[in-house]
């Protein structure tokens, strides 16, 4: 079976894989959900100088400290960014990196470089909160602005918002270091056709396997049994092949 590590992206932690990870370990698979420093329990360890090597650290040394090999790395949204870094790292620990309609970041230059508009509204929205160094979860406007269908019911968004912690805008803001050799490392995307516009990884593109979920862009809350049996099959596949990468998915989950 697999070893899976899962990190996820802006303001969560490790609890937003919970449905997803008891899942995986009831299929068998070794499971490791990631908290980041500055959210979910370890919000009281971050500060303003928390940035993207900091997450990185974070990712990097549970590899180390478990002694974990052949992991398929998942990252959601913002987290594409962390495991891109954490792949670059230490790909001799990677069998597969696994973008969760996830940002695919460019080596050399920033999340926010990108989108200065999109920079200066959250800074803003920021420091109109009272932390201009942290970036604050959205109101229920801004994830129907911003993410379109979703799909997140009133329990959903109450449990987001309970647990939720503003990331740090350092993350966003220091460039992203050296990713892996794609060629030597597996990778795959995994879109969430809910969300608006189009993925950041179109299907076909060369050297991406790519797949499809139903449902809006946090699929570890609003679809967990679909997300589960995408990983598992996939985790499945590969093993049978003898550790090479899954067969590309046709049809959407």
């Amino acid at each position: 079976m697999a070893t899976f590590v899962l990190v996820p992206g802006a303001w969560l932690g490790a609890w937003a894989w919970r449905r997803v990870t008891r899942a995986l370990r009831a299929a068998g698979h070794e499971v490791f959900p990631v908290t980041l420093t500055a959210l979910g329990d370890r919000a009281h360890l971050g500060s303003g100088a928390t940035d993207l090597s900091t997450h990185a650290r974070d990712v990097v040394s549970l590899l180390e400290a478990e002694e974990l090999t052949d992991v398929v790395l998942v990252g959601h949204s913002y987290a594409g960014a962390v495991v891109t870094v954490v792949a670059g790292q230490v790909p001799e620990r990677i069998a597969e990196l696994v973008y969760l309609d996830a940002q695919v970041p460019a080596p050399g230059v920033s999340l926010f470089d990108g989108d200065p508009d999109y920079r200066a509204y959250l800074e803003a929205r920021a420091a109109e909160a009272g932390d201009p160094t942290r970036m604050a979860f959205l109101t229920d406007d801004e994830l129907d602005q911003f993410y379109g269908e979703h799909g997140l019911g009133a329990e959903d968004l109450r449990w987001l918002r309970a647990h939720a912690v503003g990331l740090p805008m350092a993350t966003h803001t220091e460039p992203v270091g050296p990713g892996p050799d794609l060629a030597a490392v597996p990778h795959t995307f995994i879109r969430c056709t809910g969300t608006p516009g189009p993925g950041l990884v179109e299907p076909g593109l060369p050297g991406w396997d790519y797949a499809e979920l139903a449902t809006g862009h946090w699929p570890m809350v609003t679809l967990p049994e679909a997300l589960t049996k995408l990983l598992d099959e996939r985790a499945r596949r590969r093993e049978r092949v003898g550790g090479g990468a899954p067969q590309p998915s046709a049809s959407p989950v």
